[in-house]
């Protein structure tokens, strides 16, 4: 009996191969493993100033790419609900408008660039749904990699109350 193995087939597992050796061999040459990629919030811990705990986060991506990144998240304690539709289109009541401001309350949002050297993680918010953290500037974070996982330490800016942030970050495949 002959075995019978086709060109496309030895190159498909040639190619799988190297798609999932690639940072463990970055690693082993010295090189470290690279955050580009698209990420969801696992775990939120924060210490100091209104401390939070919480193990199961709502829905979030976060995505970094060539420098840039962006990062969406319900940062609430609950899936959100969505507002009834206006009764009459442009002309909201005090009512609706609260319902609105309800839905999107718990959203954060961001973009812009970042930069990784040293375990270091800065990122500068270009656009973002808060106008404060556009002109608050650029904050730093500790950056650790262990696999597929990313946590990031951020320490309060200084001026403001004593506060630590960590999120865990789990790479989506």
């Amino acid at each position: 009996m002959s075995l019978h193995i086709k060109p496309a087939a030895v190159l498909a597992a040639a190619i799988l191969l190297a798609a999932t050796t690639g940072a463990a061999a970055a690693e082993a040459k010295g090189k470290s493993a690279s955050i580009e990629g698209v990420w969801k919030t696992t775990d939120v811990v924060i210490t100091g100033a209104n401390p939070l705990t919480n193990h199961s986060p709502q829905e979030s991506l976060t995505i970094f790419s060539h420098g840039h990144y962006a990062a969406v998240s319900n940062q609430g304690d609950k899936p959100r609900s969505a507002s009834a539709p206006v009764a009459t289109p442009g002309k909201p009541t005090d009512a609706e408008k609260l319902a609105r401001y309800e839905e999107w309350a718990p959203i954060g949002a961001q973009a812009g660039t970042y930069a990784l050297k040293g375990g270091k993680l800065t990122r500068t918010p270009i656009v973002a749904k808060n106008v404060s953290a556009v002109t608050a500037g650029a904050f730093e974070s500790d950056a650790k990699l262990t696999g597929d996982t990313l946590v990031l330490t951020t320490k309060a800016a200084p001026g403001q109350p004593a506060r630590v942030q960590t999120i865990t970050l789990t790479r989506v495949k």
